[in-house]
């Protein structure tokens, strides 16, 4: 066959887009093929396996032998990119000699074609360390041991709690609260334990994001280890509880200070959030360590339980995840319903994650001023002012229109946590996070922590790209409607909310994010 181009620079170019591509232009037919062959084969493997289900890639992605079979494949096809840019490059000086001021040119060229092949998949390669390395930090192990595991509750496999009060007596769930915490209510520290942390023990970071040292979980029960089928494919329902931490320069350990259920119905994608103010007084223990205090009610708030957990390690199992443990497994006592997993984020990382999102549009009903609002490393105290209406906001504003309490109260901000996580999910573009993978992944290695296991990611995502953001129902348990003093009544109520949820209707669309992006 006659070639059909001749320039060193042209061929060299060809292999560079597709290997093989130059061998073609330059009549080596079975040659251009052959080197063609393994790229091809990957575009069609690509297709077969990720045409009739595109959450595979995640099923695969997530596998721990993803990382050392990816850098293989890479090798592989970095030695063949190279030798066929090369080979092309030869062989059109074969057909015709490039010589002078020619030949410089084509040396130059040459020369880039390689430097950004090598960059490209060293590129490729770094991302995929990257994400190996974010996924062993983020992720449970294979064998996570009863330290990660969430407490059993009180009531069995089979067993569910009771129903409570009718539906007329627990409807104010979804009322906004009527009045702020009741004066004298305990606002800090608890209030008849003592907090004495062992001697020389580390103090808990901000995000925990490591596993814990190893040492044998304590208590009066063991937590079982979880089954290899998620609860909430079982059960038809999936309860993942939410937690913003807050740590800071000015304080010496970790405060829960956003604690939200997520709720989805599996059949239906019909999803509730459900948020809990982090002063409830007389939250329920679980079994494993209700023996911890005086009839198994924590007499502190609620957002210090994680910071007495850590305290008393003889009283808590779970090694040093046993403050996180605590939490859920109280929440999950409270709520009445058996958790799944739970996600912990920083909330100094949320505001990486929303600058690195591009920001947040949210479109704020009512006017917010907070004259001493503390950014979120405790370092200055600003002067916040939010208008009603469409808004542009970047990840420290973000933030703070959720966490800002001055203005009404912790309620109040409970309902503005809710709606920017909310606006928040319906902004994801997942293409658009492609070029952004990288400086994501910084983000999650930093500042996240959870207890959902990689084979589950696939089911997750499938789920919550059927849940519409617009029509998830948003439940607080707050004053009047709840008081913060729980007693077994309250709690009876709050379960029965909790438990009932997808037997009412499905709330109308949300006309705050009936917008979309609202510009």
């Amino acid at each position: 066959m006659k070639p059909r181009i001749r320039a060193a620079p042209f061929a060299a170019t060809l292999s560079f887009l597709l290997p093989g591509l130059g061998q073609l232009a330059l009549g080596r037919t079975r040659r251009g093929l052959l080197l063609a062959l393994p790229f091809v084969a990957v575009v069609v493997a690509a297709i077969v396996v990720l045409a009739p289900d595109p959450t595979e890639a995640l099923d695969l992605a997530l596998r721990p032998e993803a990382v050392p079979v990816l850098l293989g494949c890479l090798a592989v096809l970095l030695v063949v990119h190279l030798g066929a840019i090369l080979d092309a490059e030869r062989m059109a000086r074969t057909v015709r000699p490039v010589v002078g001021r020619a030949g410089v040119v084509a040396s130059g060229v040459l020369a880039v074609l390689l430097v950004a092949t090598l960059g490209a998949y060293g590129g490729i390669g770094y991302v995929g360390t990257e994400a190996g390395d974010t996924l062993g930090q983020v992720f449970l192990p294979e064998d996570p041991g009863s330290d990660f595991a969430i407490p059993e509750p009180s009531w069995g496999p089979d067993e569910s709690t009771d129903a409570g009060p009718t539906d007329e007596a627990i409807d104010g769930g979804t009322a906004e609260p009527a009045t702020d915490a009741p004066s004298g209510a305990p606002t800090s520290s608890l209030p008849a334990l003592p907090l004495v942390l062992p001697s020389g023990s580390p103090l808990p970071s901000g995000s925990p994001s490591s596993p814990p040292s190893g040492s044998p979980s304590v208590g009066p029960t063991a937590a079982p280890r979880p089954t290899a089928r998620p609860a909430w494919a079982a059960d038809g329902r999936l309860n993942l509880l939410l937690i913003g931490s807050d740590a800071g320069p000015d304080r010496w350990s970790l405060r829960t200070d956003t604690i939200i259920i997520l709720s989805v119905e599996v059949k239906t994608g019909r999803a509730a959030l459900f948020g809990f103010p982090r002063n409830l007084i007389g939250v329920p223990l679980p079994p494993e360590s209700a023996g911890a205090v005086p009839g198994g009610r924590f007499p502190g708030l609620l957002n210090a339980l994680y910071v007495y957990a850590m305290g008393h390690p003889k009283s808590f199992p779970g090694g040093d995840a046993r403050g996180m443990r605590a939490v859920a497994g109280a929440v999950q006592e409270l709520a009445g319903v058996r958790l799944d997993a739970m996600v912990v984020i920083n909330l100094a990382g949320f505001v990486r994650l929303v600058d690195e999102l591009g920001g947040l549009w949210i479109d704020i009903p009512e006017r917010l001023v907070d004259s001493n609002y503390p950014i979120e490393d405790g370092t200055a105290w600003i002067h916040l002012h939010f208008e009603p209406g469409c808004q542009h906001l970047d990840g420290r504003m973000a933030l703070a229109y959720a966490r800002s309490r001055h203005q009404d109260s912790d309620y109040g901000r409970m309902r503005r946590q809710q709606a920017v996580l909310l606006a928040l999910r319906r902004q994801v573009d997942p293409v658009g996070l492609v070029p952004k993978v990288p400086a994501l992944l910084k983000v999650a290695r930093d500042t996240l922590w959870t207890t959902i296991r990689r084979q589950d990611v696939r089911g997750l995502a499938s789920l919550a790209s059927r849940v519409d953001p617009r029509r998830v129902a948003r439940v607080l348990f707050v004053p009047s409607s709840y008081p913060e003093h729980l007693d077994s009544a309250t709690i009876r109520r709050i379960q029965a909310r909790v438990r009932t949820i997808f037997d009412r209707p499905a709330p109308a669309p949300d006309p705050d994010l009936a917008r979309g992006h609202c510009p």
